[in-house]
């Protein structure tokens, strides 16, 4: 009997400790609230717009040199350094300022030819190369600023490029990216209709520009024109264009 009783004692004890350690544990003694899931995913969609401009330069560049041979460095750095100080003049009397106008490359070589007697290449001379860039800032005396620079002793113009101000640039540049941003809003919101969905936000935008400007062709090819008539020069047309990869959500 007193084994039975103190085996009927011992599991009363268990279970009392039981319960206790059931009531003072918060993760026993009490449910645990659920959590929501908020690992849905919201659906978006992703789409693209484009938007270009076409506007007309109103800046053009030439860029072009004097290059002069002579036996000696120092006479073939006098002749050319007399020209191109004649360009210039020319150039400044005409209206352009001097900060529009830029050296891009200044060298003087010695020139060799190969001697058969000899079999050996011997000094000739020296060439002297200059060249310039000019900003033409009136974009209708493009060709009169060719021919005043072929006329005061350049012998070579080897290009003109276009180009639009930058503050002209920056209005356009807003406006194509206006436009573009439309395109794409305009096919998002057709998938949404599609879906039985409306757009509500955007979540990422990625933008992009491109500016195409053709080059003109001299009318007398690589020749530099020497004639007072201005040379006939076109500036054409560039193409402003911005593009967006928008992600909606929806």
């Amino acid at each position: 009997m007193k084994k039975r009783f103190a085996s009927v004692a011992l599991q009363s004890i268990a279970i009392i400790a039981i319960a206790a350690i059931i009531a003072f544990s918060p993760t026993l003694g009490a449910r645990q609230p659920v959590k929501a899931d908020t690992t849905a995913t919201v659906p978006t969609v992703s789409v693209t717009g484009t938007g270009k401009i076409t506007v007309k330069p109103t800046i053009a560049r030439i860029d072009f040199g004097v290059l002069t041979s002579e036996a000696t460095a120092s006479a073939a750095q006098t002749e050319n350094d007399a020209t191109m100080s004649k360009i210039t003049a020319a150039v400044k009397a005409s209206g352009i300022k001097e900060e529009d106008i830029q050296t891009t490359g200044y060298s003087l070589q010695p020139r060799y030819v190969w001697n058969k007697t000899t079999g050996k290449n011997v000094l000739d001379g020296y060439d002297m190369n200059h060249t310039m860039t000019v900003t033409v800032r009136n974009i209708n005396d493009a060709g009169k600023t060719v021919s005043l620079i072929a006329d005061n002793g350049a012998n070579t113009v080897s290009g003109i490029s276009f180009e639009v101000d930058d503050a002209t640039l920056q209005q356009t540049k807003l406006a194509a990216l206006s436009l573009a941003m439309a395109s794409a809003r305009k096919t998002a919101d057709v998938v949404a209709k599609a879906a039985g969905k409306t757009i509500l936000s955007v979540q990422t935008v990625n933008v992009n520009e491109n500016i195409f400007s053709p080059q003109p062709m001299y009318a007398a090819n690589s020749a530099v024109p020497k004639a007072s008539a201005p040379a006939p020069v076109e500036a054409g047309t560039l193409d402003v264009e911005m593009s967006v990869s928008v992600i909606y959500l929806f």
